[in-house]
């Protein structure tokens, strides 16, 4: 397999896999009501609209990094240690507890698209250089969610 070969299969594979967790996700929230999508689920805070939110910010970080060579963490999240994945989750959690549902979706749907046309845009050098970190949060991401999701609803069902 070539260089080039090998490159448009990771880029392909990203892809694939991105559409298919999203997929997979939406197809989960459709039934769900405005009620269910922003009551906390699983004995927490969190509710999907806030997992949403969550995974559209961190593809946003990707997309602005990676298209924009835009701000570092400390720019995008000041007074957040940069260091603690948990000082920055809860940071998101709270920018984006009280944005309307409506806000959050669409947000989600374009980063959505955005990150796809990245993927399929980005020099194949970045690809490779960034597989993990693209992937992981990309397809990687939705599909972490999806299960936590899953499992969730399943309890309130």
């Amino acid at each position: 397999m070539t260089d080039a070969q090998s490159t448009h299969d990771m880029r392909q594979r990203l892809l694939d896999e991105s559409r298919t967790a999203h997929e997979q996700l939406v197809a989960l929230l459709a039934p769900l009501g405005d009620d269910s999508m922003t009551r906390p689920i699983g004995g927490g805070e969190w509710s999907v609209k806030d997992h949403l939110a969550h995974i559209t910010w961190w593809e946003q970080r990707i997309i602005r990094t990676l298209r924009d060579g835009a701000p570092d963490l400390v720019e995008m999240l000041p007074n957040v240690d940069i260091n603690d994945t948990d000082q920055i989750n809860a940071a998101i959690f709270a920018a984006n507890r009280d944005l309307p549902l409506a806000e959050v979706r669409a947000a989600f749907d374009a980063s959505y698209q955005e990150m796809l046309r990245l993927i399929e845009t980005l020099p194949d050098e970045t690809v490779v250089k960034h597989y993990d970190w693209l992937n992981g949060n990309a397809g990687g991401h939705y599909d972490e969610h999806l299960q936590m999701l899953r499992g969730w609803l399943a309890n309130e069902a």
